[in-house]
């Protein structure tokens, strides 16, 4: 036949849907996690626990303060306030000085708790990059199923269109029946309608993918399928998951510090220097200074150390459970996701050989159709079954992709 309806086999490796600029992965990643407003809002947190250091060691130097006072007691015959006691009035002026001693503990604990903070801080963005890092992933490769289907169904209905002309030709002149084309025709109109619902998916995936990665685009582009990898063994000792619960533990230990520290005995000395009168015309004739030293020790105060100290320890057993259960759980998903992967691995390689019999199928049922052994019909049946094992490989290429991203996920959550 001079020209057969399928030159199909040139479509069946064609890709070449232009829609456009180019886009990847990387480029997805690298806006969404440099505009994460969570990211930035931890790496704040970050810089002020730095100024909250600063702040627990200025308290440890000397306080120094300006006090003054001036008070007028009036006294009119019977009328006032008993003038041995107010000597009329009272008027200050002094600086003083004060500063609790023997607080390096307190200190210490304090600047723990900042130390440990810090890292949690730490350990929180590595949790949150990986978590967003999932679900950027996750989403472009939606995107990209989505770009694929209409790239593949767009290159197919455009070789229909072509094919459908000179059918249309070829029937006019009786070389093929009024029915092939029909046949044709009718499988050019449902592609149509398939590529127009695939058009609208992929502009929705696309608008998902911006909205996650924080960008303010409408524009469609062409999605490379990304070459994901597993990254390093799975170590939980070392996921900051499993550090976090190390942390938390340092905190919970952090916290009965400080319940002790409290309940120890407090020294102060202080000192100031200044005038004190009671009568503001001489005040230059009574200046001076006085020093002393108090100390405060707790005695009673309803058992509230013990109490304190029982919450933590529930809080503690609380955190062991979890950390046990975050163990079995990481093992558990590790062994699923890999043999995921693995079985994936192997339908696509069996897709991969199913599809390469289907083309030598529709090899073999062009030169019949040119033979004019076999209707249109039968070839287009084939069409579709081909169409089938194509969409199959390419999602088979993506799950695999989603297990390796979500593999990624679990050993570095």
């Amino acid at each position: 036949m001079k020209k057969s309806v399928f030159t199909v086999l040139a479509f069946l490796t064609l890709c070449s849907l232009a829609y456009g600029q180019v886009r990847e992965l990387d480029y997805y990643l690298k806006e969404g996690l440099s505009g994460s407003p969570l990211l930035k809002d931890y790496a704040n947190q970050y810089n002020s626990v730095s100024f909250d250091s600063l702040l627990v060691r200025a308290v440890k130097k000397p306080q120094i303060e300006a006090r003054s006072t001036l008070q007028y007691i009036p006294v009119y015959g019977k009328f006032g306030y008993d003038e041995v006691v107010t000597d009329q009035g009272n008027y200050t002026g002094v600086v003083g000085v004060s500063q609790e001693i023997f607080r390096s503990k307190e200190i210490n604990n304090q600047i723990e708790s900042l130390n440990l903070q810090r890292k949690s801080l730490t350990n929180t963005t590595r949790i949150t990059t990986n978590e967003l890092t999932r679900m950027i992933t996750d989403q472009y490769l939606v995107s990209v199923s989505a770009y694929s289907d209409l790239d593949f169904n767009s290159s197919f209905l455009g070789l229909l269109e072509k094919e459908n002309e000179i059918v249309k030709q070829l029937a006019i002149k009786g070389i093929y029946k009024q029915t092939d084309y029909l046949a044709l025709l009718v499988e050019t109109q449902t592609q149509e309608i398939l590529v127009n619902r695939l058009k609208s998916q992929y502009r929705s995936s696309l608008r998902d993918l911006n909205v996650v990665c924080g960008i303010n685009d409408t524009s469609s582009y062409v999605l490379v399928l990304p070459a994901l990898s597993v990254k390093g063994g799975p170590d939980v000792f070392k996921s900051p998951g499993f550090i976090q619960f190390g942390i938390d533990s340092l905190r919970i230990s952090n916290e009965k510090n400080s319940i002790d520290i409290r309940y120890q005995p407090k020294i102060s000395w202080f000192a100031d220097a200044g005038f004190l009168t009671h009568d503001l015309t001489v005040f230059y004739t009574h200046f001076g200074y006085s020093a002393g030293v108090s100390l405060s020790i707790p005695i009673y105060d309803g058992n509230q150390r013990s109490i304190e100290k029982q919450k933590l320890e529930i809080a503690e057993n609380t955190r062991g459970n979890y950390r046990n259960n975050y163990l079995k759980k990481y093992d558990q998903q590790i062994i699923q996701l890999t043999e995921e992967l693995s079985a994936e691995k192997e339908i696509n390689a069996s897709l991969v050989k199913q599809l390469s019999t289907s083309e030598n199928l529709l090899r073999a049922l062009k030169s019949e159709l040119d033979a004019g052994l076999i209707q249109m019909t039968d070839v287009l049946s084939a069409v579709k079954n081909y169409r089938i094992i194509n969409k199959s490989l390419s999602d088979s290429r993506i799950r695999i992709q989603q297990f390796t991203n979500e593999l990624n996920y679990i050993i570095n959550q």
